[in-house]
This record gives C-alpha cells, structure tokens and sequence, in this order.
C-alpha cells in the first residue's frame, strides 16, 4: 500500500498541494496595519472577482536533514481554476509528480511516478469540497487559502499582527509587501500595485522548527481570460493504473 504521504498536499501549493496551512483557530483580535488591511481585502476580493483564471506557481521548501543541514527542493504547479466547480492542479517538483482534479462531484489524486490514485466523492462547490478534503482525509489543495471565496477570513483567521513594509518589486513588478506573524509561522506577501492586486510571491516561515525553513511561492504568470473545458478538469485513468482509498485524517 502506496504511504499516506504520497497523498497529501500542502498549500500553496502550497498551493497545489505543498506548504504549511496559514490559518488554525481563532484568537483575540489582531493588530493589524490599516493600510496592509486594505492591500490584503483589495488583493482577496479581486481574486474572488474572477470567475476563471490559471496561475503558475514555482515553489521552494526547506528540508532539516537529521544532519542539522537544510536542504532546499522545489517544485512547479500549474492550477486552473473555473468557479463554482471545477479546479484542476498539475505539480512536478524534485520530490513529486501529481495531479489534482475536481470535476463538481470528486476530488482526485493522482501519483503520475507511481501510477497510484484515490478519488473521494465531496460536496459541488469549490470551499465545500475543498474544506471536506481537507476535514476528512488532510489533503490540502495548491493555493487553497488564495482561491476560497473568503481568503481573506482565512489568511487572517490566526494572524496576531499584521505590517505594511513597503513598495518592493518582485521579477520587476512593484507590490505592496506585507508581513504577518502567527504564532507558530511568520508569512510574508507581495501583492501587485495595480488594478489587478494579484499575489505575486508568498514566504512562510517555520518558527516553530529549529532553523526556521522556509516555503515560497512565487507566482510569475496569471492568465485571467483562459479557455478551460469541462474535460480539463476529468481524471481519466491511464493505463495499468492502481485505484488506492485515501486514509481518514485521524
């Protein structure tokens, strides 16, 4: 039987599927800066705006070896995303190769090296679905906490303090850069200063861990007008491929 990790993603992609959650339970009001409140609101409610989108997301991990080293891996993830419904994650990283579908009624996941993948039935809206994926068997989808209707609820449910460091560029695109502190991560935001305050790099940081690893996410391409078909988002079985269960979360 295939391990449970195989099966398991973080977000953000964390996205699709890869990277420390940003949100645990709630907790006295945080002092948060107004004017990275105001970045943060601007950037959850454009994204909420758009009814279909694709994002290219690469993304970095840092790896405690037993040695005491920290070792660094990384990963690339293509996410479609066509609201209510439909939702689609291909990732190919140094640790992992996997495909995420779901169609409105399933949710699957696919091991392209291993030739392995579980399907779970899940309720027919995007947050219902992925909320119970996550509940039930502790598979979070890439870019989970970005895509929901209320990201920012999410993004902000644990926060304790919340900073507006400044105008900085990311690959030559001027953001607005925030900086967040929970109590176990610390995370970091670019937003776009533009018309369309698009994420465009995110860094968690471990505090919890010794040596503080670090997750980023960079996010270089946004395609905003994409043509997805329905078909996109259907797993189709490859050849000789192996139907496993997924483990409950407990």
């Amino acid at each position: 039987m295939i391990s449970r990790a195989l099966f398991c993603i973080s977000f953000l992609c964390a996205v699709l599927l890869l990277c420390p959650a940003l949100h645990a339970g709630q907790k006295e009001a945080a002092a948060i800066d107004p004017q990275a409140d105001k970045v943060l609101r601007q950037m959850s409610e454009y994204l909420n705006s758009l009814q279909q989108f694709t994002i290219h997301v690469e993304n970095t991990t840092d790896v405690l070896l037993k040695s005491g080293h920290k070792m660094q891996v990384g990963s690339a993830v293509d996410v479609s995303v066509r609201r209510p419904d439909r939702m689609r994650a291909d990732i190919a990283g140094d640790l992992r190769s996997q495909q995420l579908f779901y169609d409105g009624k399933s949710i699957t996941l696919y091991g392209r090296k291993v030739n392995y993948y579980a399907t779970m039935e899940v309720p027919s809206t995007m947050e219902e679905a992925l909320d119970h994926a996550r509940e039930s068997f502790g598979l979070f989808a890439p870019a989970a906490d970005l895509v929901s209707k209320n990201s920012y609820d999410i993004l902000t449910e644990d926060v304790t303090s919340g900073d507006y460091i400044g105008l900085h560029k990311v690959h030559g695109v001027e953001c607005h850069h925030l900086l967040f502190t929970q109590d176990e991560v610390d995370w970091q935001i670019w937003i776009e200063n533009s018309k369309t305050p698009l994420p465009r790099k995110l860094i968690i940081t471990e505090k919890w861990m010794a040596g503080g690893p670090q997750f980023t996410a960079l996010f270089p391409v946004w395609n905003l007008s994409p043509k997805l078909p329905d078909n996109l988002f259907v797993f189709v079985p490859p050849d000789m491929a192996r139907k496993i269960e997924f483990l409950p979360a407990e």
